[in-house]
């Protein structure tokens, strides 16, 4: 205050050269005192706790770019992440979005469709029956991922913490996450959709996606990869993708004596794509490596495109063998674990069916699965796989209320207690166990605010956020000054799109808040759980 009606007075006096210099002087002196390299800045925050340092980003774009950079935390720090709380739910929701042009040009479509008719003297009767026409020329319908977690206080639970695919007519499927980083690859059902072709990022902090490829198909085009998991070693600090070989083979009838002969099976193509092997192909500076072959023979079996990893090792779920594939990512050994209980036993003889009533799930940090109980498919068991690779059954009930082919979504432990999804087509029952008293309550899905589809969201076990990014497990180290100067410059250029990817971006919202609206739904009944299993809870759904 002293110096300021000095330099008040001396403003006054007529002596403002010598305030502007005193002034610019402790503006110096302030300056230099404050400032920190940002050397310092990168041991700061990689010291904090994943959800602490993503909090930190938004300090300033500066910031944000400092902790996007690769290596700013190596990969073996991702350990020491805190995971998502019990009672919060990862997920990724999917939803198909057609814009206000798509519906113009399937209507332009109806209406020239209609006109050749008059034409030719048919009728246009039908016409509202062809709601479903489609052109192909005028769709422009594409799909919308987006990250959520549910329960975690983000303006309600409607706004996702990252959408993850960018690019419109994606139709990558969820695969895995490992380490806080999340695995998209192509399902592998249409020309441009190559399975072999994945994309890494992390939901938690605005980095740039990663494309992970595995080219490595015979010149005949007659050998293909899919990607099926990701997982990373501990001991030799490697990520590693594991993925199934496809080939092309002759679709030969097979008669009662097992005589085989060429020829096509009626309403079926000449050449099939089977599953023969699974392999291993290591990321980071071992990538120049060929694919590793550890598991052969698998004659087919339908391994599904999803994986859990938990604590080095990737499990993939085998239904017709009826095991779980537990891969060491270190050792690069598979070890095959039976499914707990017996196999559907198919009436009038045959060969017993599958007993498997869910994908792999995580509850309690433990790999989780439900089968059929007994091998009665009304029953259904929750199993745990302890750490001797024993299964431990955790509940049974049965199911009266959606039919026998449901799957069981998600379950959650809640304390003495287990919240359970069933779900089967556009269907959702929500079931209740309570661990006392062994009995079993039934709560329906709210009508209007709930997943239409089964393929409408893919529930990420086993996520942990962290500050992992794909460039660090890519490898690609730091950037040139090229290529940052190319980054730089395409970023500002394409600043000018934000608008319309915002507009995008609140349209996959829109078209996915039943499923959000959904998850939110299960995170407050978990909230309420146990306390109130007998007050009021399992007869909320009469207020719908």
């Amino acid at each position: 205050m002293k110096r300021k009606r000095e330099d008040a007075a001396a403003a006054a006096d007529g002596e403002i050269p010598a305030a502007a210099a005193r002034m610019a002087s402790s503006s110096s002196s302030s300056s230099s005192w404050g400032a920190i390299c940002d050397d310092v800045v990168r041991n700061i925050f990689a010291r904090l706790p994943a959800r602490d340092a993503v909090a930190s980003m938004a300090l300033s774009r500066h910031h944000r770019r400092l902790y996007s950079q690769p290596g700013v935390r190596p990969p073996s720090t991702a350990a020491t992440a805190r995971p998502c709380r019990a009672r919060n739910i990862a997920y990724v929701a999917t939803a198909v979005v057609a814009t206000h042009r798509d519906m113009f040009g399937r209507v332009k479509s109806l209406e020239q469709w209609a006109e050749q008719r008059a034409k030719h003297g048919f009728g246009t009767g039908a016409f509202a029956c062809q709601l479903s026409y489609d052109d192909p020329e005028q769709d422009r319908s594409w799909t919308y991922h987006g990250f959520h977690v549910a329960g975690d206080g983000r303006r309600r639970g409607t706004d996702p913490m990252r959408v993850l695919a960018r690019q419109k007519r994606n139709d990558q499927n969820y695969v895995g996450t490992c380490n806080g980083v999340v695995l998209l690859a192509g399902k592998g059902e249409a020309e441009d959709d190559d399975p072999s072709i994945g994309l890494l990022l992390n939901p938690a902090f605005a980095s740039d996606e990663m494309k992970v490829s595995l080219d490595c198909s015979s010149p005949d085009k007659r050998t293909n990869y899919h990607i099926s998991g990701l997982g990373y070693g501990p001991r030799t600090r490697t990520y590693k993708l594991l993925a199934r070989m496809h080939e092309f083979v002759l679709n030969l009838k097979v008669y009662p004596n097992g005589r085989k002969t060429r020829g096509r099976v009626s309403g079926q193509p000449l050449y099939i794509d089977r599953a023969d092997e699974l392999v291993v192909y290591s990321l980071g500076t071992a990538a120049e490596q060929q694919p590793r072959t550890v598991l052969a023979g698998l004659d087919n079996d339908k391994i599904p495109g999803r994986s859990l990893y938990m604590d080095g090792a990737v499990y993939l779920l085998n239904a017709d063998k009826g095991t779980v594939l537990a891969f060491d990512v270190d050792d690069e050994a598979i070890t095959p674990i039976d499914l707990p209980g017996e196999r559907v036993v198919v009436e009038g003889g045959g060969e017993p069916r599958s007993h498997a009533k869910s994908d792999l799930m995580e509850m309690s940090g433990r790999v989780c699965v439900a089968t059929a109980d007994g091998g009665d498919e009304t029953r259904y068991a929750i199993w745990l796989l302890m750490g001797d690779r024993r299964w431990e059954r955790r509940c049974a009930f049965r199911n009266d209320y959606l039919s026998s082919a449901a799957k069981v979504a998600g379950v959650w432990d809640c304390g003495s207690g287990l919240l359970i999804l069933l779900q089967s087509g556009d269907e959702i029952s929500i079931v209740i166990h309570d661990d006392v008293t062994q009995e079993v309550s039934h709560l329906d899905a709210p009508p209007n605010a709930s997943p239409e589809e089964e393929s409408d969201y893919r529930i990420c076990w086993g996520y942990k956020p962290t500050l992992v990014s794909p460039a660090s497990i890519i490898g690609d180290g730091e950037l040139s000054q090229h290529e940052q100067q190319r980054r730089d410059l395409a970023a500002y250029v394409l600043a000018a799109l934000k608008p319309a990817k915002e507009l995008d971006r609140r349209m996959g919202q829109h078209a996915a808040l039943r499923t959000v609206c959904f998850m939110e739904f299960l995170v407050r009944i978990m909230q309420k759980l146990p306390s109130l299993l007998h007050h009021g809870i399992t007869d909320l759904d009469r207020f719908y």
